[in-house]
């Protein structure tokens, strides 16, 4: 039995090492998965590692021990200055630990208590026209946009967070272990710690904006993209395309505005739907294949579509409680 518990600690120590990496694939996260949910065991081995991983106790420990821990510098990742400014500081081992590295959690495992686990749910969601913040936690926060729902789930190995509808700004804290995830429906961003921005649009439309550090994108079917600060990308079925020039530390929405790029007007009436008290809709569906581009106030919805009537040379009227833009 003793040897069993003893295999489970190493596997759980190779572990932490492994996710502690500044991106993990989809694969490797979910072999994580795999493990870790296959025994009761590997939870709490995971995490209890993962407290005495982060805590002063280890340090502590090895110094008692008569040992030293000296610090190495390891980048986290490239292209990212602003979001750790310098570079990461992981422990590395001298003495009789050198060359265990992250394992040799498992020989101090009696000297610091671990707490208990704790698995952390919760669901939040905001109405047309309101904006809400969120603080998770961990000391990452959520600013979300009107009609957007999230939910949220924290567990001692993980940070995921599902977009169920809406769009939101994700301030991460960067952790050595836990990455960070959010979950679309049709594509998954998995980080560390950085800013960006997912907004997902219709089922099968997505759009990820990073502002800080570095993300990856799965959107299935072997389609992974690496996106750092700056740079983005729009997800609709098989259609993919780049967008360049994300700039500023936040999307412009959290001030009242928004960036158009050749957007199709329908895009830009649902990001007005989910600020405008009133709704907008279109005479003839046509009308959303349009293209505009400029920098439109959303909270002013008349404004925006004296614009884009002036544009496509339109109509727009208010009939039934809404706001219809016409040929």
């Amino acid at each position: 039995m003793g040897s069993e518990f003893h295999d489970i600690d190493w596997q759980a120590a190779r572990w932490i090492d492994r996710m502690s990496r500044p991106v993990q694939d989809a694969e490797m996260a979910a072999e994580f998965d795999r493990w870790i949910l296959k025994d009761p065991r590997h939870v709490e081995a995971y995490a209890r590692l993962s407290a005495i991983w982060q805590s002063e106790g280890l340090h502590c420990a090895l110094r008692d021990s008569g040992e030293t821990i000296a610090a190495s510098k390891e980048p986290v990742a490239s292209n990212d200055d602003d979001y750790r400014p310098g570079r990461a500081w992981r422990p590395a081992f001298t003495g009789r630990w050198a060359g265990l590295g992250v394992a040799a959690l498992a020989l101090v495992l009696g000297v610091v208590m671990a707490p208990r686990l704790l698995v952390e749910e919760a669901a939040f969601s905001t109405p047309r026209g309101a904006t809400r913040v969120v603080a998770l936690s961990d000391g990452s926060t959520i600013r979300m946009n009107g009609a957007t729902r999230i939910a949220v789930r924290i567990t001692p190995w993980s940070r995921h967070v599902a977009l169920e509808a809406g769009e939101a700004f994700f301030d991460v804290t960067h952790e050595r272990l836990r990455g960070f995830s959010v979950d679309t429906g049709g594509a998954s961003v998995s980080v560390l710690g950085t800013a960006f921005d997912v907004d997902r649009l219709e089922d099968d439309t997505h759009v990820v904006q990073v502002y800080r550090g570095l993300v990856s994108v799965d959107a299935g079917a072997g389609r992974q993209w690496r996106l750092p600060a700056g740079s983005g990308l729009e997800v609709s079925g098989e259609r993919v395309r780049s967008l360049r020039g994300v700039t500023g530390q936040r999307p412009g929405w959290t001030k009242g505005w928004y960036e158009a790029n050749d957007t199709p007007v329908m895009q830009l009436v649902q990001r007005l739907n989910r600020t405008s008290a009133r709704p907008v809709a279109l005479s003839d569906p046509g009308l959303g294949e349009l293209l505009v581009t400029g920098r439109f106030q959303t909270d002013r919805p008349a404004d925006v579509l004296d614009a884009i009537a002036a544009i496509h040379d339109l109509n727009w009227r208010e009939e039934g409680g809404a706001y219809v833009l016409s040929r």
